[in-house]
């Protein structure tokens, strides 16, 4: 028997039709491709300088009650960096609040003395925010070397304040956080109370891997002076 031809119209069709599937099972495939692609670029390493850096909060324990303080580092980030690093290094447990007036209660001078000032062997540039005055109480403060308005801040020093002040300390005195709870506390602080501890909630790793070789090279200065301790545990 003779096998029937096909004929030329059969054969076009046919061809068609495996056309039509080869272009849609390669377009299927390129959108796996580049769906392969776009989860690669989603997993690729965040710079750490451009790190999300969350909520971070420091919990002053006095005798008195505790203070729970709002750090900025969205105004302030290497004060709150420093602060932080100090916080973690167990620097500010057992020392007093060695200065005391109507609106400030000072901490952070391992001596308990106004008089006698102890540095770390490094000092930070003051940095301002517009938007962080002391047009209220509960404000947090790093503590200048001197009243010259070029003179650098005492790592090491902060204060906290009991009353808004007059607004030409503003670009003075650093702002790098606020009370959030406690501001009675603050208040009821008297000469020579001491801060049992300091903690940190929050996490300040997004913080510390955008400033890691700063705070290396602080810690370094810290553990050479004999009284920069770390906290143990």
């Amino acid at each position: 028997m003779t096998r029937p031809h096909r004929s030329a119209t059969a054969t076009a069709l046919i061809l068609l039709c495996l056309a039509v599937v080869g272009v849609a099972g390669c377009g299927e495939r390129s959108d796996v491709r580049e769906d392969v692609r776009a989860d690669v670029r989603d997993e690729s390493p965040v710079d750490p300088a451009d790190a999300p850096i969350g909520p971070l909060h420091a919990r002053i324990a006095t005798a008195r009650g505790e203070i729970l303080v709002r750090l900025r580092p969205d105004e302030a980030p290497v004060t709150c960096a420093n602060f932080a690093n100090l916080v973690e290094r167990g620097f500010y447990d057992g020392l007093g609040f060695y200065r005391h007036s109507t609106v400030i209660r000072q901490a952070g001078n391992p001596f308990p003395d106004a008089d006698d000032r102890w540095g770390p062997g490094y000092t930070l540039a003051p940095e301002f925010s517009p938007d962080l005055r002391f047009d209220v109480g509960g404000r947090l403060a790093a503590v200048r070397a001197n009243d010259d308005p070029t003179a650098p801040v005492r790592p090491t020093e902060f204060f906290l304040t009991t009353k808004p002040q007059s607004e030409r300390f503003t670009f003075v005195y650093p702002i790098f956080g606020e009370v959030v709870e406690g501001q009675d506390v603050v208040n009821r602080i008297r000469p020579d109370d001491v801060i049992e501890r300091i903690s940190l909630e929050g996490d300040p790793g997004p913080l510390f891997d955008r400033y890691r070789d700063r705070i290396d090279a602080w810690n370094e200065r810290l553990d050479r002076s004999g009284l920069g301790r770390r906290r143990d545990g």
